[in-house]
């Protein structure tokens, strides 16, 4: 919106310009209209003119920062930003800039901790506009340093202070989409209130306010003044690890987890759960393995390269020379795996004794003008000597003396050994469930017994098979066995958690029975447990209404195992079964993480449960069972009046990927023309092209080198034309779209 004299003043006062800066509304009016159609040398010119009568004018500082962000100028930027805090520490446009710039400097812990101090001086529920962008840009950036709890909590802030924000609505998708973080770190929460008989549950709720509105050095203050009650509700300790964990302190938030889970009066599941918060948050800190890089010449590459193409332990791997050069350093000419031992012969069954596992990669340099022929290896130490000496084997004097070694990275052991890197030579060879049998016996019983006998540093160092005799072990034992659940694919996670549980003598978790008949005291009773729990449940009796609801929710989770039960229940009942039950109403479905609690259909229950189960037979069963399903996917989709073009679409995919270039046609034209007035569906259309590389993401087609004699592509002097779905049908001019004969 246009500033006004009615505007709040951009200097950050608090005031309407004309109470303020009256006597500037039009300069800032001249220098929103040059930032907004990106002039940004000249708005500098004028703000460094303005600055001779303004002098630490906010308005004027803060447009300067952003000048120097745009273009690139960060240095600049960095030190302007930290002089403009420095001289107006409590003002929030400075604390923006600063925090913008210790995100940009990598100094996150700095940043979060002045960020929650600028959110603290607004009312609680209310947030300066100045400080949205580095809320986010802060949450984007702990998420990539894999802290998780604080990444999300900010997420969540930011869309509750700009419910229509994109950035806030696209980060948490992309952390709900992420398959390698446990549901327990995105959806972890505190408790909104006391018990009716806790004596200071109004102070609490204020700290709970607090918590939930960005307020978290006060929340936590009121929260430490309460720990003298913790006896009798221990709840207060996890409510201050969940807020520690936010503020990046791990250790006081692994601590009061602890301090938690040691009540009696705490469940042994949520003992477990809190436990299993504080080892995640350390999984990445201890019991490294170093990843090393060896550089060897290689005298005589021509003879070099015939013998290591030939060699049956080595594989060479396709790949894109130019992601691996520049004008400094040449690509190389090839990359190879080496592999443990050799393949089993074709037809042999796969097992752990015959399947070669990864011992180290290398990429192979012919001479250069400055460098001779080499080969650089990447393989971890434990590796080293192994890789080495059979590569000396290999290539005897074709192998030249090393000439470097250093270290490039650390990993954990755990995630090593979570990845085997089992090498299959032809997978096609071999159906998908055997190579999954081969995973599964590696999970439950290679890596299950070499795990049981590693020392860990969460039991002092003992072996799980050790600590297992000490007293109240169960609960740290447990949360141990879930925390290398967690991190396991979800296909193998629960055979391992089962089999490991078994070897340590420790509970298995118990089936959770949900009451029979009533669809709202089903909700009621998934909403008061965790999300990453409702895998437990025994979903037998559900309806097809409550089930669907409850899959709605998992879905934007990907709980796999969740969601492959209620689907299966779902689709267990008879359609006319299930279209006769009650359909579930909106009061119902107000599960703890539901956004959409619409009343849902039977039908459209059964359309999300054949979604999950195309997606699982896609990867697990085949194309031709994927396409049986969807054409009965789609007969449910017209009874209940669902689109089914995100179906069509789908198949459309697959056909294409089984060289059926007809029936890929045909999908694809059905969808342009019976949805073209569905924005969702073009636009899903429109991704599928481009993701096939048949039209640019501009919209414009692609002139593709083999592309059939009918297609004719666009003329390079002819204007571009944004591709419509409508692109492909006939006309004078010839067919827009290219799609394969």
């Amino acid at each position: 919106m246009p500033l006004d004299s009615h505007s709040p003043c951009p200097c950050g006062s608090g005031k309407e310009i004309r109470f303020c800066c009256s006597d500037m509304l039009k300069d800032y009016q001249q220098l929103e209209t040059m930032l907004s159609g990106g002039q940004f040398a000249a708005a500098l010119s004028m703000i460094e003119k303005l600055e001779k009568d303004h002098p630490n004018n906010a308005a004027l500082i803060s447009a300067k920062c952003l000048i120097l962000r745009e273009t690139g100028r960060f240095d600049e930027f960095i030190a302007q930003a930290e002089s403009f805090y420095r001289g107006n520490p409590d003002k929030l446009k400075a604390i923006a800039e600063y925090v913008i710039a210790r995100t940009i400097g990598g100094q996150t812990d700095e940043a979060l901790s002045v960020l929650v101090d600028g959110i603290e001086k607004n009312e609680p529920g209310k947030i300066d506009g100045s400080l949205l962008f580095p809320l986010i840009m802060i949450a984007q950036q702990l998420l990539e340093q894999g802290n998780i709890y604080t990444a999300v909590a900010l997420a969540k802030l930011s869309q509750s202070f700009n419910p229509k924000g994109r950035e806030s609505a696209a980060l948490l998708a992309q952390i709900y989409r992420r398959k390698d973080i446990p549901l327990i770190e995105k959806e972890l929460t505190f408790d909104p209130a006391a018990p009716d008989d806790f004596p200071f549950r109004d102070k609490y709720q204020d700290a709970a306010v607090r918590l939930a509105t960005g307020h978290w050095k006060e929340g936590r203050a009121i929260l430490e003044e309460l720990l003298s009650c913790a006896g009798q509700w221990p709840n207060l300790y996890r409510s201050l690890g969940l807020v520690n964990f936010w503020l990046g302190d791990t250790d006081a938030a692994a601590e009061a987890m602890r301090k938690f889970a040691s009540s009696a009066k705490v469940s042994f599941d949520d003992a477990v759960d809190a436990l299993t918060a504080a080892m995640l948050t350390r999984r990445q800190l201890s019991d490294d393995l170093d990843v090393m890089q060896v550089i060897r010449t290689i005298p005589n590459p021509d003879k070099a390269l015939e013998i290591l193409l030939s060699t049956p332990r080595l594989v060479s791997m396709p790949f894109d020379a130019r992601m691996y050069g520049d004008a400094e350093r040449p690509a190389p000419s090839h990359a190879f795996r080496v592999v443990d031992r050799p393949f089993p012969p074709q037809g042999e069954a796969l097992t752990l004794e015959n399947t070669p596992l990864l011992l180290g990669t290398f990429l192979f340099f012919g001479k250069q003008t400055d460098r001779d022929a080499r080969i650089e290896i990447q393989v971890f130490e434990q590796n080293r000597e192994t890789l080495l000496a059979f590569l000396s084997e290999a290539l005897g004097a074709e192998l030249g003396p090393e000439v470097e070694t250093n270290l490039l990275t650390k990993l954990p052991w755990l995630f090593k050994k979570l990845d085997p890197e089992f090498q299959i030579k032809d997978s096609a060879a071999f159906p998908a469930e055997s190579v999954k049998k081969l995973y599964r016996d590696y999970f439950e019983t290679a890596f299950a017994e070499e795990w049981l006998n590693h020392p860990s540093d969460f039991l002092d160092g003992k072996t799980p098979l050790a600590y297992a005799g000490q007293p109240e072990s169960a609960p740290v034992l447990s949360a141990l066995v879930q925390t290398v659940a967690f991190q396991t694919d979800p296909q193998f996670s629960e055979g391992l958690a089962r089999a490991l549980r078994e070897k340590l003598g420790i509970p298995q978790p118990e089936t959770l029975t949900p009451p029979e008949g009533d669809d709202s005291a089903v909700l009621a009773f998934f909403q008061r447990i965790p999300i990453w729990r409702w895998c437990r449940a025994d979903v037998s009796t559900l309806s097809v209404t409550a089930a669907g609801q409850l899959l709605r929710v998992v879905s934007i989770f990907g709980e796999d195992e969740a969601m492959t039960r209620l689907s299966d229940r779902i689709l267990s009942v008879p359609a006319d079964e299930a279209d006769s039950a009650k359909t579930a109403s909106a009061s119902e479905s107000e599960t703890a993480s539901a956004p959409d609690r619409r009343p849902l259909s039977a039908a459209e229950a059964r359309y999300m449960a054949y979604e999950v189960r195309i997606a699982k037979a896609e990867t697990a069963e085949g194309p031709a069972k994927a396409l049986e399903l969807i054409a009965e996917a789609k007969r449910v989709a017209r009874e209940a009046g669902i689109s089914d073009a995100s179906l069509s679409l789908r198949e459309a995919a697959m056909q294409l990927a089984l060289g059926r270039i007809d029936e890929f046609r045909r999908l694809v034209s059905y969808v342009a023309r019976e949805h073209r007035g569905d924005p969702e569906a073009m636009a899903e259309l429109q991704m599928m092209m481009i993701n096939l590389g048949l039209i640019n993401p501009d919209g414009t087609p692609r002139t593709v080198s083999n592309a059939p004699a009918a297609a004719e592509p666009v003329s390079p002097a002819a204007e571009p034309k944004l591709w419509t779905p409508d692109s492909d049908a006939p006309s004078s001019g010839g067919s827009k779209l290219w799609t394969p004969d």
